[in-house]
């Protein structure tokens, strides 16, 4: 029964996959859309072919190390300000409407501002990509820590234990679940924040490459430069993921 909700799972988005490409090859070939306002599937993979160790890898390369690099500080970040919050409910109603404002504010509008104070180079895009993932995994890091069964930690109270190792033994792992959630978010804001840093900065990666490409009308080498983007994003999920299920096995 396991095994044949993985295999539906799998087979489930592969489908619906399968019948938009076909639905929108379909399309541009009867309506002779041109290439340069939509390509077809067909289109795309050729620029794929063409286009992706010459132009697409290199970029792709320079925004994944640009993502993992801002979302490896991110974590312990957002995971420290949630665990410091959480010890306070002023200090929680003192930080909790400034991570909501900052998840709420497109990076991208920032960028032509924290230019002026840190330049054009990569350290503003990992700053872009922090302030975007940082405040989603500390909300909802924060929340798991805030709705402890009372009982359990009332428990380890009567037991004379202290608010250190009652956080480290009953609020840690109760809020592993609110943890990845907020870790799985971040992964989405995360290239979402990449990409559109890419493209205000410059210097590479897949945002500059598809703006580039649209501007030179070569809309088949943007799309499939998205299509990277796209699949760079779900594989970076996915991997959390794993390790969600790693880490929380009762989940299972």
């Amino acid at each position: 029964m396991k095994h044949n909700r993985k295999i539906m799972s799998f087979l489930a988005p592969v489908t619906l996959i399968t019948i938009i490409i076909i639905i929108w090859q379909a399309g541009c070939t009867l309506l002779h859309v041109s290439e340069h306002i939509l390509p077809s599937p067909s289109a795309i993979a050729a620029a794929f072919k063409n286009d992706f160790v010459r132009s697409i890898l290199p970029d792709a390369l320079i925004s994944l190390r640009i993502m993992l690099s801002g979302y490896l500080i991110a974590i312990p970040l957002g995971f420290m300000i949630a665990a410091l919050a959480s010890q306070s409910k002023f200090i929680t109603r003192m930080i909790l409407p400034v991570l909501i404002i900052l998840m709420m504010i497109p990076m991208a509008t920032l960028v032509p501002e924290l230019k002026l104070f840190l330049g054009v180079k990569p350290s503003l895009k990992i700053l872009v990509i922090i302030l975007q993932t940082a405040p989603v995994i500390a909300v909802n890091s924060l929340s798991g820590f805030t709705h402890v069964p009372h009982n359990k930690t009332d428990l380890m109270k009567g037991l004379g234990c202290g608010k250190t190792e009652t956080f480290f033994r009953v609020v840690l792992p109760n809020a592993l679940p609110q943890i990845f959630t907020g870790l799985k978010l971040g992964c989405i804001l995360c290239m979402i924040a990449a990409t559109a840093a890419d493209m205000s900065v410059g210097q590479g990666g897949l945002g500059y490459r598809i703006a580039r490409s649209a501007t030179f009308s070569a809309t088949s080498t943007a799309f499939a430069a998205i299509v990277v983007a796209a699949v760079i994003g779900v594989a970076f999920y996915m991997l959390v993921s794993l390790v969600e299920s790693i880490v929380i096995k009762w989940k299972q």
